[in-house]
């Protein structure tokens, strides 16, 4: 369960910080914040991300492995999780360069997600890392329902609309690749004891 955590941690934390550095965010805290919103918050997205786990990971992704592999599994589970977000975040119709930013940052996390729910046999690691993600993004960012929940940000300098495209884009890949690569590493770390035993 920690594991998880500390891979949502790092994937939401170091692009904040970079996007902070970029942008020259100054970070407060929120006037409005209370602990009665944000235990709504929690309790509002843990229940969104266990119905989510348990169709894309726990049903879909299963029942496609069962009839094909792990790998076009994996694909095919992240494809129809981002798609879901279109229409869960209304965004379906509102353009394509929208369109692609959602499916980037959901379908890119489906698919880590996927992989963790391959390589654990586990639903629990992806609902932690997926609660994580999203409860974070809760108290720093402007996400709805609940959003900048304990925190506000003032963006001190404006980019031009491709830049910040650029920087918005190579945020989620860095966040994505942080978690594939913290995955990867804890895995490397467990399966090492058991080498040395067998040796």
């Amino acid at each position: 369960m920690g594991v998880g955590l500390i891979l949502a941690l790092l994937a939401f934390a170091i692009p904040l910080i970079t996007k902070t550095l970029i942008y020259n965010i100054e970070w407060s805290f929120s006037d409005s914040a209370n602990f009665t919103d944000t235990i709504k918050a929690f309790y509002f997205y843990f229940n969104s991300v266990l119905f989510e786990e348990l169709l894309f990971r726990g049903a879909l992704l299963s029942l496609i492995i069962y009839f094909t592999s792990s790998r076009t599994a994996i694909l095919i589970s992240a494809t129809a999780f981002g798609i879901y977000h279109w229409f869960s975040y209304g965004m379906f119709g509102n353009g394509l360069v929208p369109m692609a930013y959602i499916f980037l940052l959901t379908g890119g996390m489906g698919l880590i997600w996927a992989y963790m729910y391959s390589k654990t046999n586990s639903i629990v690691l992806p609902v932690v890392a997926h609660l994580g993600w999203n409860f974070q993004s809760a108290l720093f960012l402007d996400y709805q329902p609940f959003g900048q929940l304990l925190f506000k940000s003032t963006i001190n300098r404006e980019l031009p609309e491709l830049a910040d495209f650029g920087i918005q884009a190579g945020g989620d890949i860095l966040s994505i690749l942080l978690m594939l690569g913290g995955f990867k590493y804890y895995q490397h770390k467990k399966r090492k004891p058991v080498i040395n035993q067998l040796s």
